[in-house]
Order: C-alpha cells, then sequence, then structure tokens
C-alpha cells in the first residue's frame, strides 16, 4: 500500500516545523544581547507573536477569528504548553548546551504525546512507533549519560530536568491540539499565541526587558517569534491534522538534531563517540516513521 498524498505532506509539514523550532537555541545564543535573561527572552518570544497573530486576526480575520465554536480548554492546554515550554527550555540549553538540552527535552515528548493520545484520542501505537521511539529513548540516554558533548555542552541534572519539562510541554501543545479539533491551523496557532502571550505578560513586566531596545535584541526577537513561533507553529498544527499523536512527535525530532547541527556548526559543541551514536538512533527513528505506509491508524 502506498504512503497517501496528504500523510506524506503532513509528515513533512511537522519535520519542516521541527527543523524551524530547532534554531531557536542558536539564535538566543548568537544574537541574543548578553544582557538578556532566559526567562524574559522566552517570554518575549511568545508575546510578540501573540501580539503579531492577534493584529493580524484583527486587520484579516476578524469574522472568523473572534467568533463562537472554539473549544477554549483546548486553546487553554496549548497556550500553557507553550508558555511552560519557554520558561524550562530556555534555562535547559544554558545550563547543558543548545544540542544536548534540546536532544534530551524533546526525545521524551515523542513518549508522552504519544501515550497521550493512545489514552485520551485512542490513536492506536504501532510497531513502527514503538520501534522510532525506543531508538529515541537510547539515544537521549546515551547524550545524558555520556556527557552527551566535549566543550559547551555537558549532562548538568538539573539542566537535563528543565529539558524534561521542556518536552513535557511541548506535548501539551500537541493535546491541545487535538482537543481543540480540525480548525483553520492560522486561526487555530493565532488563538494559543495571544492566550501564551496573555501568560507571559507578568515575566516581562517583572523582568528587565531593557535589552529589547537594543538592535540585536529586536532582531532576536522578530526571529523568534515569527520564524521559529509563528510559521513551525501553523504547520504542526496543519500537518498533526493527518498524523497520530505519537507519529508527529516522533517525527518532530528533526528539532533537536536541526539545533544539534547547528549548535555543532554555528557554536562549537562537538559531539563525543556515545552522543554522536545518540544522534544517529535519533536520526533512524525518524526515517522509520517518515516511511511508514499508514499514518492514520486507531
Amino acid at each position: 500500500m502506498s504512503i497517501k498524498k496528504d500523510t506524506l505532506m503532513g509528515a513533512l509539514m511537522v519535520i519542516a516545523a521541527g527543523s524551524c523550532w530547532g534554531m531557536t537555541g542558536t539564535v538566543r545564543a548568537l544574537v541574543a544581547p548578553a544582557s538578556a535573561s532566559s526567562l524574559t527572552v522566552g517570554a518575549a518570544r511568545v508575546f510578540a507573536s501573540g501580539f503579531i497573530l492577534f493584529i493580524y486576526s484583527l486587520l484579516f480575520r476578524r469574522k472568523s477569528v473572534f467568533t463562537r465554536g472554539w473549544n477554549f480548554s483546548g486553546i487553554l492546554l496549548a497556550a500553557f504548553g507553550l508558555t511552560a515550554y519557554q520558561f524550562a527550555f530556555f534555562p535547559a540549553v544554558f545550563l547543558t548546551g543548545v544540542g544536548i538540552g534540546s536532544l534530551v527535552g524533546l526525545g521524551a515528548a515523542p513518549i508522552l504525546a504519544g501515550f497521550s493520545g493512545f489514552l485520551f484520542f485512542h490513536e492506536k501505537l504501532t510497531g513502527r512507533w514503538y520501534l522510532a521511539t525506543s531508538l529515541a529513548i537510547v539515544g537521549c540516554v546515551l547524550l545524558a549519560t555520556s556527557g552527551g558533548y566535549s566543550g559547551l555542552g555537558h549532562a548538568d541534572l538539573l539542566g537535563i530536568f528543565l529539558a524534561l519539562c521542556a518536552g513535557a510541554s511541548y506535548a501539551c501543545q500537541g493535546v491541545g491540539l487535538r482537543i481543540i479539533g480540525a480548525r483553520d491551523s492560522i486561526e487555530t496557532v493565532s488563538w494559543i499565541n495571544m492566550f501564551s502571550a496573555l501568560m507571559a505578560l507578568p515575566c516581562l513586566i517583572i523582568g528587565d526587558i531593557s535589552w529589547i531596545s537594543e538592535a540585536r535584541g529586536m532582531l532576536c526577537v522578530f526571529i523568534l517569534s515569527v520564524i521559529s513561533t509563528i510559521l513551525p507553529s501553523i504547520l504542526f498544527a496543519k500537518g498533526i491534522k493527518s498524523l497520530t499523536l505519537g507519529r508527529a512527535y516522533t517525527l518532530s525530532l528533526s528539532e533537536p538534531l536541526t539545533a544539534w547541527f547547528l549548535s555543532a556548526a554555528l557554536l562549537g559543541e562537538r559531539l563525543s563517540a556515545a552522543g554522536f551514536a545518540g544522534v544517529v538512533l535519533l536520526l533512524l527513528g525518524i526515517v522509520v516513521l517518515t516511511l511508514e505506509k499508514n499514518y492514520k491508524d486507531k
């Protein structure tokens, strides 16, 4: 049986979304001013994306966005996941390095998302999903226990814990999207980011955000909000419609793989032999699911 076009396109959209998200840690490390804290960077990212989408919705989609019929429990859950992710992920990569923080944290997301889909939405967990997820787990264990990186990255226990919290928050976004249902992807992402902006606002009010007035600060917020939040969120929301949660999140491991590649190429974070083996296993997991023929088994 051949792979259906819509499910293949959904898989490619999720992989592309992960690649955009994978830029986040490297952009924060290279572009953000030295005075920018991890918490204010994350808060500024979601607040800016929410504000941009609010203006867009107000100008171009007022009648369809600001209308009845939305499942706000799903929107709030996804918005909470998006906000919590910021406050866990950025400190995690600060403590462990961009590559290992991304790989360890996001390697846990497919497990949590897969079992959430099974428990709450009766989505079938196939043999391929178990194989791909097992490869991801072993890869993450190799990274964490071997120290992962020589140089800038290291297996900081608090950093790994925060990275796992980021992975759980990331999985919440997918569960929220499934609860929301089949709505327009741009409008769905607009609601999620608008609520997330409100959740992040207190951190901006009490934090030092003077760095945003600098040219590098404005560039950092623009890249993080538009290229690594709005664009991949729309791709992910559209792609996940034709995939189960478990498969979508395993395919989105393109995010930590992108983070690893950029951290090695631009930040000088070098993998040890065991860490490199972990990356290979994660990549194999993505390939296993990308080539699966029936993505929507239930």
